[in-house]
């Protein structure tokens, strides 16, 4: 049984057509239909025109909005299947990162040219400026 199937055997006067339902809401005294429910390729789509939140609905019967979605690994298959999205950065904002990562590895260096040992936390530090550099230059190259 989906989600959607779920959600409308647990509700009363349910009528509905094409993917789309109307059901009394459980959230309050609800006379005539006044939530509205739609599957969405997968997800479940619910608004009560009364006011009920969608989180107050589904704990009157029993489910939580996690219960509404498909599996992340759904989700995660979908994504995949969207073009990749450059988020848009300019060069000075590049320039700040790789400059300020450049002054952690730079009083790194000096620590360390001054006899001192890096901490495990001041080593970890230092990876993370490497990746952090490195990202900045491939976003340049790409």
């Amino acid at each position: 049984m989906n989600a959607v199937e779920t959600l409308i055997g647990r509700l009363q006067k349910v009528r509905g057509r094409n993917g789309s339902w109307t059901a009394c809401c459980p959230a309050h005294q609800d006379k005539s239909p006044s939530l509205s429910i739609r599957d969405a390729g997968g997800k479940v789509l619910v608004h009560c025109f009364g006011g009920c939140d969608v989180h107050d609905v589904l704990a009157a019967v029993g489910m939580e909005i996690g219960d509404l979605f498909p599996p992340d690994e759904v989700i995660r298959r979908h994504d995949e299947q969207k073009p990749q999205i450059r988020p848009k950065l300019y060069a000075t904002d590049l320039l700040r990162i790789i400059e300020f990562e450049s002054l952690v590895v730079a009083v790194a260096a000096y620590d360390l040219s001054q006899g001192k040992r890096l901490s495990a936390d001041d080593r970890e530090r230092m990876l993370q400026a490497h990746e952090r550099i490195t990202e900045a230059v491939e976003f340049i190259n790409a």
